[in-house]
């Protein structure tokens, strides 16, 4: 591979971590403005839930997809909310997305 190759490879690893770590902010920040998790409880559950997504690809007969279940918030947050929440939880959620 050349040096540009690998060049796109990394900016291709990094674009993907960063989605991943907005994911997990949101769906994270959803569940703490809902009141039904800390901040640091609802990154994990965000975090292992994009996980097992990710192990679900490989899962020919659909099993760990049916039963990867993301725990939904009790409630409805209004957005400006979450969206707050979600920003102050994005340098966690980057950290959290480097495990993947």
């Amino acid at each position: 591979m050349s040096y540009g190759s690998n060049e796109a490879v990394e900016d291709a690893q990094d674009d993907y971590r960063e989605r991943c770590a907005n994911l997990i902010a949101q769906h994270a920040a959803q569940l703490v403005a809902a009141r039904n998790m800390g901040r640091p409880e609802a990154i994990e559950a965000a975090t292992e839930w994009l996980r097992r997504e990710g192990e679900a690809v490989g899962d020919v007969t659909g099993v760990a997809a049916i039963e990867n279940e993301f725990p939904v918030p009790s409630k409805t947050s209004p957005r400006s909310q979450v969206a707050a929440i979600a920003s102050e939880l994005l340098d966690a959620a980057r950290d959290a997305a480097d495990t993947l």
